[in-house]
């Protein structure tokens, strides 16, 4: 027979099977904090593309005549990988805001453009995403192709 000091030991201590069964999660970012991240990391890279362009056009000689100048270290071909970098980051989180109001967009232009009653199901508005990324992708190699095949050297 246990004594009464187990008893009351067992007592205070839950046994495994009343104990939360859930493990302990961990907490996710709200969506409202991601659009704000989002936002502000877009922010940031239009602020550079435009504070970088601005260097490249105002400080430096014309890009011919560039080769060897310096500023802070970096030649004009480094500030300009460095500008097609920030522009590449605001493609992308561009891409991602429209991405997070996917369904704003949707319902409004169903609502506001096309006048229609009734707003497309979560499946249609994926599809109309979808399409309309593959085609302006399409619509950018389509003309990056007749850049390639279309630019002339000088003689």
């Amino acid at each position: 027979m246990p004594s009464t000091t187990e008893q009351s030991e067992a007592a205070i201590q839950p046994s495994i099977e009343t104990e939360n069964p859930r493990p302990e999660q961990r907490r996710s970012m709200s969506k409202a904090l991601l659009n704000f991240w989002v936002d502000a990391a877009l922010l940031v890279s239009v602020l550079a593309v435009g504070w970088i362009s601005v260097i490249m056009h105002l400080v430096f000689p014309a890009p011919t005549s560039a080769g060897g100048w310096q500023l802070w270290g970096l030649g004009y071909n480094q500030w300009r990988d460095l500008q097609s970098f920030f522009m590449c980051l605001c493609a992308l989180l561009a891409l991602e805001h429209l991405v997070l109001h996917w369904n704003w967009v949707c319902s409004t232009l169903a609502a506001q453009v096309l006048r229609s009653k009734t707003r497309p199901d979560q499946g249609v508005q994926a599809v109309y995403g979808v399409s309309i990324f593959i085609g302006t992708l399409l619509v950018i190699l389509a003309s990056v192709i007749a850049a390639l095949l279309t630019i002339k050297a000088p003689y």
